[in-house]
Order: structure tokens, then sequence, then C-alpha cells
């Protein structure tokens, strides 16, 4: 069930989005129309958040817990790429490339998110093209990470 972000929280994000890589050439306007669409999601542990593969639909800021990033290396085999916690936000690749999900999310711990849904973050990304080329470099900075494990 999604719940809505609270004044406090609102605050935390905000802090969050001036130090994350991602959203570091936004404005206040810019950064606060996102924080105002975003919601509130809970996961127990073993949740997927999403699975590799998936359509992306949203991206997510870690409010509490934390979450395991798993890449299909064969059919069978799995590598833990990493574990991220409060403050991590993910999942905006895929809104960059098009393409599905190149790794699955999982709960490691109760996980609390803050979820921002592709259609906000597309409406940015077409009113500032410095932002959309920005992200496209991180993106292909992130690619290159992942397909070198």
């Amino acid at each position: 069930m999604a719940d809505e972000i609270t004044k406090e929280e609102f605050a935390w994000i905000y802090e969050v989005f001036k130090k994350v890589e991602v959203f570091t050439g936004l404005n206040y306007a810019e950064r606060e129309t996102l924080i105002e669409e975003m919601y509130k999601l809970s996961y127990k542990p073993e949740d997927n958040i999403f699975k590799e593969g998936d359509a992306p639909n949203a991206c997510f800021l870690i409010y509490k817990g934390n979450a395991k990033v798993i890449k299909n290396k064969r059919l069978v085999i799995k590598k833990e790429v990493t574990t991220i916690g409060p403050g991590s936000f993910f999942g905006e690749m895929a809104f960059l490339t098009y393409a599905p999900r190149v790794a699955t999310v999982t709960a490691e711990t109760d996980l609390v998110c803050f979820v921002l849904l592709k259609s906000t973050f597309q409406r940015l990304l077409e009113k500032n093209s410095a932002f959309k080329s920005w992200l496209e470099t991180l993106s292909a900075k992130r690619m290159v990470k992942l397909d070198s494990i």
C-alpha cells in the first residue's frame, strides 16, 4: 500500500536529492516537483522491488533498510553486485535506455522506499535537455560497470 510523504520525509528527500549524483543538475523547483509526485512503499525481506528484464515503470529512493542488487550471469547463476541502503537511488537507468531492467533488486531487510514514476521523470527530461544529457552520460558509466561484473 502506498503512503503519502510527510513534511519531515520531504525535507529528508530534498537533502538527499542535493547529494545524489542523478539530481545534482536540478534546481530547487525541479527537485520540489519530483518530490511532490513521489509516494512511499514498504517491502519485507526477500520481496523483489523489480526483476532483471522487467519493463521500467518507476525508480526508487531507499529511506530505511537495505536491498541487494543481483545480476544474472547465466540461466542459473546469479551474482550479487552490491548492497544499497538509505539514501540510495536506483532504477532510473532503464528510463534513459528504454530497455528492460538490467538487474534484480530485492529487499534484504524491512525496506521503505520513496517511488518516482517514470511518467513524472520523463516530463522533467522533456523540459530539461541538459539534465537529460547528464543522465545519459551517467547511465553509460553505470552500464559499463554492470557489464564488467
